[in-house]
């Protein structure tokens, strides 16, 4: 017990430093002070430079239109989705193709919807020429457009199916049932009951994934990259481009500017909070009006059915992935390739090979490693509730801390300590991003697990370690799985953490696709992009499939060797 103790405050230890180095190494650097490039006096000059920039505002305010918006959109999608089919046989639908959405990484995602969504994409090639006449590709900004509004279709189309998955599972710690059944009895209709009811039941159940949504939505940079505008970008992109600019007196105002960014979440989120306070404080006399219907009917099933729409629209970027990888000839307005090769792909196989060695390498050892850290605190937390409080309190930092600053304050240490461009950095920074996702998942069952199973196995074999791998971890093999897979998906998503420890010399299926995403060579970006979603949603489908038919080989090994 001693043992596990000492392990977990070890564990937390080193979790919280590279937090601490990384906000550190953005805080200093803001205020002119980083002893590496000779800068040894505070000063605000960083903060004078950032807010003479001509980029500046413009690219705030497309932050804050892009992420406010896309989190909103898809709260409402996803709370009227829910409300409409909640009890049908739509919902189990829904709920089948959430996992293979969430492990499809946002890039490839968006590398789909540039397909699609361009003027020479495939939704004009479907329309052309018998609806528009066209034997050209038009000459309109569908992607990458200056208000941003592709991008906040992307974030919608990525973001919807995660929260689906929070309320769904938020929805099982209320009884929701019973209210529906009580609120339909007494005349109201069922959007009314969710509408005045559940709602405020809901809400604060997921109040902290909206949060993340709401930070991931103002900082990423790969999705804007792909789908964003350019002039101006987001604030997360032009914080990039500063800290990879050869001028290195821009990384001073590059970290004041990550400063900024951390300012902005941070008053977006309270900006949020408040916003909804006083939604409920004008909404509160509507609850207990008596009218048994709501206005906001045709709303919510017009927004069901755009789920429906975004889920098609994340179904054909899959799709168009494969068309373009084995692409010859596709010429405008052809709906489908008048001819096809498998030359491309035979030209990139060596180097789609390494990249996805690299990439499955870095996924498992990064998965790996946070699924036995999530063990070993989860069952620390089991034993003695208090004592992971810290680790509790941190573990939410990296998701909502703006990768693009946070990470430089880390590539600083790695550079200083002759840790970078190492694939044991790259791991590291994984795991930093992995292991949330994987300790968050993995939480809620472990701790739900009914301890007397384990106590009745040891008292029966003597062997606490036998019975604590045969019989525990065995019952939570679901859990496990899921968990796992969906720490491959983290890890094969990330884009920055790579750059920032590999330096350009670690290569991942990720980096390469967003790298290539607008050189414009749609069958080598189609390639890449269709190994990027293809590992992940294999790996989903087996953390589906091994848990229900591990027990039944196990059982007939085991009946095979007693007749032997």
């Amino acid at each position: 017990m001693n043992g596990l103790a000492t392990a977990s405050r070890l564990i937390t230890l080193l979790f919280i430093l590279p937090i601490i180095l990384g906000l550190v190494g953005t805080l200093l650097p803001a205020f002119d002070f980083l002893p590496a490039l000779s800068h040894y006096q505070f000063s605000l000059k960083p903060w004078f430079s950032l807010f003479e920039s001509p980029e500046l505002w413009g690219s705030i305010k497309l932050t804050l239109l892009s992420g406010l918006l896309a989190s909103f959109i898809s709260f409402v999608i996803a709370f009227a989705t829910i409300s409409v089919f909640y009890e049908s046989r739509w919902l189990i639908s829904i709920r089948n193709t959430l996992a293979p959405i969430l492990a499809i990484p946002h890039a490839a995602i968006a590398i789909g919807l540039v397909f699609i969504l361009s003027p020479s994409g495939w939704i004009v090639r479907l329309l052309s020429p018998w609806l528009t006449d066209y034997e050209r590709p038009p000459t309109w900004i569908s992607v990458q457009d200056p208000y941003g509004l592709s991008l906040v279709l992307a974030l919608v189309v990525k973001e919807t199916p995660y929260l689906l998955f929070v309320i769904l599972a938020s929805l099982e710690q209320i009884k929701t049932c019973e209210l529906i059944k009580v609120g339909t009895s007494m005349g109201y209709t069922r959007i009314a009951v969710w509408r005045k009811v559940i709602l405020p039941i809901l809400y604060p159940l997921i109040r902290l994934p909206l949060l993340v949504i709401l930070a991931f939505s103002l900082t990423v940079v790969d999705l804007s990259l792909v789908i964003g505008p350019n002039t101006p970008s987001t604030f997360a992109v032009t914080l990039f481009h500063w800290f990879n600019d050869t001028d290195l007196d821009m990384r001073f105002t590059a970290s004041a500017g990550a400063v900024l960014l951390m300012f902005i979440i941070l008053l977006s989120a309270l900006c949020w909070e408040a916003l909804y306070q006083i939604f409920v404080l004008f909404d509160r006399r509507r609850w207990c009006n008596g009218k048994r219907t709501s206005l906001l009917t045709p709303i919510f099933h017009g927004a069901a059915f755009t789920y429906l729409v975004s889920m098609l629209l994340a179904v054909l970027s899959l799709i168009v992935l494969p068309i373009w990888a084995f692409t010859h000839r596709w010429r405008f307005p052809d709906i489908l390739p008048t001819s096809w090769s498998f030359k491309k792909i035979e030209q990139l196989a060596p180097l789609l090979f390494e990249l996805a060695c690299v990439s499955l390498v870095i996924a498992f050892t990064s998965t790996l490693l946070a699924l036995c850290i999530s063990i070993l605190m989860l069952e620390q937390k089991r034993t003695l509730p208090n004592s992971t409080r810290w680790f509790d309190r941190f573990i939410y930092l990296p998701i909502i801390l703006p990768q693009v600053g946070f990470l430089f304050g880390i590539q600083v240490f790695l550079i200083w300590s002759n840790n970078s461009s190492s694939l044991l950095a790259v791991i590291g920074l994984h795991l930093l991003y992995v292991l949330p996702y994987v300790y968050l998942t993995l939480s809620g069952p472990y701790l739900a697990f009914n301890q007397s199973f384990y106590r009745q196995a040891v008292c029966l074999t003597k062997r606490p370690w036998h019975s604590f791998l045969q019989v525990k971890l065995a019952m939570l093999k679901p859990a496990l799985f899921s968990a796992f897979a969906l720490g491959i998906a983290v890890s094969f998503a990330q884009y920055l953490p790579t750059l920032t420890a590999g330096e350009g010399r670690i290569n991942t299926l990720t980096t390469e696709a967003v790298a290539l995403a607008a050189s414009g060579e749609r069958k080598k970006v189609g390639n890449m992009a269709m190994l990027q979603a293809l590992f992940p949603l294999i790996i989903f489908m087996l953390a589906q499939w091994l848990p229900r038919v591990w027990t039944q080989y196990r059982l007939k090994l085991a009946k095979m060797i007693t007749h032997k």
